[in-house]
């Protein structure tokens, strides 16, 4: 008589994550991107029961899509636990298990020919399409091309597959305006503001509109005014939400989207703090470690922060429901409603990280008398205050109105003149410099926190999230533990004074400043990983030495710990 499982809701319990992802092939694309390095990192040294990915990507500045991986596979931390982990067999594993496509999302089939479309897509049992384009106000065309068709046109290629699936990224923000609980659902063909349209008319209509504007402001203005009248504050979720309604109106095409809030720092994977890029908080952090410590935001709206490594969790998830064709159209990735964090406790956090920063022994005077004892708090965004960013940088425009081109030695009595005159125009000129430099960097301030005022200031959106806890539900405990859906255990205070914000610092607030942040030295040919470490350790058997499949550790996957109390 065979037994069946049952789960802590009392229902009859799936197979387990490994055996659904056994022998699977998954193409993804935008794994050069954030979220998508640490997926594919996650799935690699979880789930090495995977038979293959196919990853989709372009070349850069003359090197191709291949040699472009593999320098990220060399270098990146995101798959430092890989290489840890294979050590020198970390190359051969790779080329067991990932291909390299060079492909043009936005081109039909993705710029492959109809044959190399078909042959790719024989055996691929899902599709997860991360790509897209982040940016809140681009040029529109770019963001039609990446949002838009490149989504459609990786759900063309889906649709050849043997499975299939398609896991669409999305992002939380698509419920645009008002402030409301979002629910985790999609009403086909109706806009933020309730207002039904056509999708495909609108995105027709929207390309021929861009076609007829000759500049990028024209663009952007009409594509703003577009997206606001639909409900949808900017040009990023204007286009992202128009994929969602397309998408999920393909035919011959099971699709669900995952909808991730604010992704930031990791708890654990690939390791403690590991960001990268200038993500959405990271200039919001940095803007309160200065003067400017009046943060135009609502106390009480919530920040809805979730680590990227619990949405590479979200993923495994989606992923895994979808492989078994139990996949719900919408997944969202948000900590809001469960373990909710407001932007009156995140400023406060984020204060209280800055006066341990300004703390230092190596901090400067400045930072150490002035900014450490700097108390910042949310404001209105359309108060008037002394250090605002408008105020500053009109005193900066003054300033340099005042010194530009100016000639000291006509102040001066004419005997003073040879001794001080070079000195005195050098220091003027100095300080006319620093004044423009400051001018330009407040402008780049007040146009990322006009950007951010929607998601920050004017809307509080609660997004409802019940999908991933009732996927973890139904995990047994050591999956739960591994892949389950985590945000209810985060403590917000130990996650921004220890994870968040020395993560920002470590990996994003270096390129606000314009300098670079490390990346790893690529591994030696002889390195020894975890596993080849264990099987040195235990009595040397023919079967272990056949590599890290045969290491029991490997074929069940690593259990990295989680680094962070909560």
């Amino acid at each position: 008589m065979s037994v069946v499982s049952v789960d802590s809701t009392g229902t009859a319990a799936p197979p387990p994550i490994v055996e659904t992802f056994r022998g699977k092939h998954i193409l993804v694309t935008g794994v050069t991107g954030f979220v998508g390095k640490v997926w594919l990192s996650m799935v690699l040294t979880e789930l090495p029961q995977i038979r293959k990915f196919t990853l989709l990507a372009r070349g850069r500045k003359g090197v191709g899509a291949k040699a472009r991986f593999e320098e990220i596979a060399e270098r990146s931390p995101a798959l430092r636990p890989l290489r840890e982990l294979y050590g020198s067999d970390f190359r051969q594993l790779l080329r067991d298990k990932v291909d390299v496509v060079d492909a043009r999302l936005s081109a039909d089939l993705c710029g492959l020919s109809e044959a190399e479309a078909d042959a790719l897509m024989a055996d691929v049992d899902l599709v997860v399409h991360v790509a897209g384009l982040t940016d809140f106000e681009p040029d529109p065309p770019l963001a039609i091309e990446a949002n838009l068709r490149g989504a459609l046109n990786v759900a063309e290629l889906a649709k050849r597959s043997a499975g299939k699936r398609m896991l669409h990224i999305s992002t939380c923000f698509v419920a645009g305006r008002p402030s409301r609980e979002v629910p985790e659902s999609l009403e086909h063909g109706i806009s933020p503001l309730g207002v039904k349209f056509d999708p495909r008319q609108e995105l027709e209509e929207l390309s021929a509109d861009m076609a007829s504007l000759a500049t990028v402001r024209a663009r952007t203005d009409h594509a703003m005014a577009r997206g606001q009248r639909l409900g949808w504050p900017n040009i990023y979720t204007y286009t992202k939400g128009l994929a969602e309604h397309l998408l999920l109106m393909t035919p011959e095409l099971r699709v669900s989207i995952l909808r991730p809030a604010i992704v930031e720092c990791a708890r654990s994977f690939p390791m403690l703090g590991w960001n990268e890029g200038i993500n959405t908080s990271g200039p919001l952090v940095w803007l309160l470690g200065t003067t400017f410590c009046r943060f135009p935001s609502r106390a009480t709206n919530h920040f809805d922060v979730v680590p990227v490594d619990t949405v590479a969790r979200g993923m495994i998830l989606a992923a895994a429901e979808l492989l078994r064709d139990e996949g719900r159209e919408i997944y969202h990735v948000a900590s809001g409603q469960r373990n909710p964090l407001t932007f009156g406790r995140a400023v406060e956090l984020t204060a209280l990280a800055w006066r341990r920063i300004h703390g230092r022994k190596q901090a400067t005077t400045f930072e150490s008398l002035v900014l450490r004892h700097l108390e910042a708090r949310p404001v209105e965004a359309d108060g008037d205050r002394l250090l605002d960013v408008n105020t500053v940088r009109r005193i900066a425009r003054s300033v340099r109105s005042l010194l530009k081109g100016r000639d000291a030695t006509t102040a001066l009595p004419e005997r003073m003149r040879a001794d001080l005159g070079d000195s005195l125009n050098k220091r003027m000129k100095s300080a006319s410099m620093k004044a423009r430099n400051l001018d330009r960097q407040l402008g780049r301030v007040d146009d990322m926190l006009r950007t951010y005022r929607p998601f920050i200031h004017d809307h509080d959106w609660i997004y409802e999230t019940t999908a991933l806890p009732a996927a973890t539900a139904r995990l047994s405990e050591d999956e739960r533990a591994r892949f389950g859906f985590d945000v209810d255990d985060i403590d917000w205070r130990s996650y921004w004074l220890d994870v968040q914000v020395p993560g920002l610092e470590m990996w994003c607030i270096p390129i606000l400043k314009g300098d670079s942040v490390p990346e790893d030295e690529p591994l030696p040919f002889n390195a020894v990983g975890r596993i080849a470490a264990r099987a040195k350790s235990d009595e040397p058997t023919d079967e272990s030495k056949r590599g890290p499949s045969a290491c029991p550790e490997a074929a069940d996957g690593p259990r990295p710990q989680r680094s962070v109390s909560a």
